[in-house]
């Protein structure tokens, strides 16, 4: 008899253990899927301290599968500076999960769900884009609450204005950046020149980009319109010269970034050790939203020119 009520007793212990214990998993589980929650509610509600406070103090992003970049290891505050630049430029976000799978280790854990992100823009072009997929989280258990230390997003597929992204990274880049990404173009275009590589010149224009001649004097080519004329334009050029380079005096951004002002020297050596045709060239750029150039005006002093080929007798 005592025997039987040794066993019973150990019998309720461990059953008592075993029920803390899936109570315990229970309530880490249910908590872990709270945390992921908060974190895409506060984020469709822009309130960025909070959803910083869901993350660990270090945590490795991956959006790999559907970016391209790997993961990399951010602070709160590093990802979310990163969303503020591009979410609060939709009218609306909403992001829904659900299926949670969720698996506890002491201390750590690993929870999957299942990930649907809607953006919504007022505009003139379908002003939904949705993203669907899948995520994977880490999370740590620090100070009795549950931090994500890792969020992976596995994509599937995308819906709607595919655009919208684009017209959202557009309308944030600031002038500065503006400015800098097309002086940089305007300086690849020079080197295109100084390397006499046509094709690379053409690339750097948009399709129906033109290049004007104001004072060609009826002795020069009056411009080309259209990336095909362009490259025409310069194809033929190089062979007459033996070399030809156009160092930067002065490049300035205008008020409107995408309007570039360019001063420049030409020293382009004539053939047959004849001489060098050094000219003043100022230019302007004009870019579209891509970063591709719209028009390019080169003015010169087509006196100088006419000297240097001859052609002083023809100038009109």
């Amino acid at each position: 008899m005592r025997l039987i009520t040794i066993v019973l007793v150990i019998s309720s212990v461990i059953g008592c253990q075993s029920k803390q214990t899936n109570s315990k998993i229970m309530d880490d589980s249910t908590n872990i899927q709270e945390t992921i929650t908060k974190l895409f509610i506060n984020t469709d509600k822009r309130d960025w301290s909070a959803v910083e406070a869901q993350f660990n103090t270090e945590v490795t992003l991956d959006y790999s599968s559907m970016s391209g970049n790997p993961a990399t290891k951010l602070s709160p505050q590093e990802i979310t500076g990163g969303w503020k630049t591009i979410l609060p430029a939709f009218t609306f976000t909403h992001h829904q999960i659900g299926n949670f799978i969720t698996e506890v280790n002491g201390n750590t854990a690993k929870s999957f769900c299942y990930g649907t992100a809607t953006h919504y823009l007022e505009n003139e072009n379908g002003n939904v884009w949705t993203v669907v997929g899948t995520y994977d989280f880490d999370l740590l258990k620090v100070n009795d609450k549950w931090k994500i230390s890792g969020m992976k997003f596995n994509f599937k597929y995308q819906d709607g204005n595919t655009k919208l992204i684009q017209e959202i990274t557009q309308n944030n880049t600031s002038s500065e950046d503006l400015a800098k990404r097309n002086k940089n173009t305007v300086k690849s275009f020079f080197k295109a020149l100084t390397s006499e590589n046509a094709e690379s010149v053409a690339e750097l224009f948009a399709e129906n980009g033109k290049q004007i001649n104001p004072y060609h004097s009826n002795l020069f080519p009056k411009g080309a319109n259209g990336k095909d004329e362009i490259r025409n334009y310069w194809k033929p050029v190089f062979p007459h010269f033996d070399g030809m380079t156009f160092p930067i005096q002065e490049i300035y951004a205008m008020e409107d970034p995408n309007i570039v002002y360019v001063k420049s020297t030409g020293n382009i050596k004539l053939k047959n050790n004849s001489g060098i045709y050094s000219n003043d060239y100022y230019s302007t750029f004009k870019f579209n939203d891509q970063g591709k150039i719209t028009e390019y005006v080169e003015i010169f002093n087509p006196i100088v020119a006419a000297k240097a080929f001859g052609l002083i007798d023809k100038i009109q």
